[in-house]
């Protein structure tokens, strides 16, 4: 434990772009721990040890972001552990609007919103005081360019298509929550910013998305360790800034 210089907190983290993003936060940046956050334990165990084999610095987190007692205990676990955060990344998340059979339109929203909105939000309120502690707190929120007003907005923009509604505007209320963070933490000089991994192919989408977890993972390991001259309140994928 000596040699840890950050603690990074990664949701959903035993698989997909969540789990590649531990692997390169712990490969590249010595001295960062990364806790990998499973709604099951034995999955986020079985993680951790495929990491851990590699000779990485990691262990598993039970959190369910649905579960307001099960990310207070996650809370409790590492205040008691560590006692600070340094690194949250909101990337649990779940799109069921195509895959769900027939349930009801409330339904598909609700449960959608439980986990990328409500989770997010809920996960955040919990670590903020062990966040505090740290001495360069990051927030990184993985959203989705199926989020942005603007694409919709404009007749040619880019998944105008895509009929996920509840999806999308479950990450367009994601984006508004990273803003009001970013806003509420600016002068403490916490970054808090919003990372597009593109679409990936993942168990979210049934792994039909051209892109790669490796190169969906790279914005957000950029995002976690900005410097103190990083910006805060972006909404950004690897080419660049997004239109909200």
């Amino acid at each position: 434990m000596a040699s840890i210089s950050k603690i990074v907190l990664i949701t959903g983290a035993n698989k997909g772009i969540g789990f590649e993003i531990a692997k390169q936060l712990a490969s590249q940046y010595k001295g960062y721990h990364i806790l990998m956050g499973s709604r099951v334990a034995a999955r986020g165990e079985e993680a951790a040890e495929a990491l851990k084999k590699e000779g990485l610095s990691v262990e598993a987190l039970t959190i369910d972001v649905a579960d307001d007692r099960s990310i207070e205990a996650a809370a409790q676990t590492v205040k008691s552990k560590f006692g600070h955060l340094d690194v949250l990344i909101n990337n649990a998340g779940i799109s069921l609007d195509s895959f769900t059979g027939q349930p009801s339109t409330r339904a598909i929203f609700e449960q959608t919103f439980a986990v990328n909105l409500f989770g997010a939000a809920s996960t955040t309120e919990a670590f903020i005081p062990l966040l505090e502690k740290s001495t360069a707190a990051r927030l990184v929120f993985v959203s989705s360019d199926l989020g942005s007003l603007s694409f919709l907005a404009d007749p040619e923009g880019r998944h105008n298509s895509v009929p996920v509604p509840a999806y999308r505007c479950s990450k367009a209320a994601m984006n508004m929550l990273a803003l009001t963070y970013a806003q509420r933490f600016r002068t403490q000089g916490w970054k808090v910013n919003i990372h597009n991994p593109g679409y990936t192919a993942t168990d979210l989408n049934r792994h039909t998305g051209p892109g790669t977890v490796e190169d969906a993972a790279k914005g957000a390991v950029r995002l976690a360790t900005l410097g103190e001259d990083g910006d805060t309140g972006t909404y950004s994928e690897k080419e660049g800034p997004l239109p909200w």
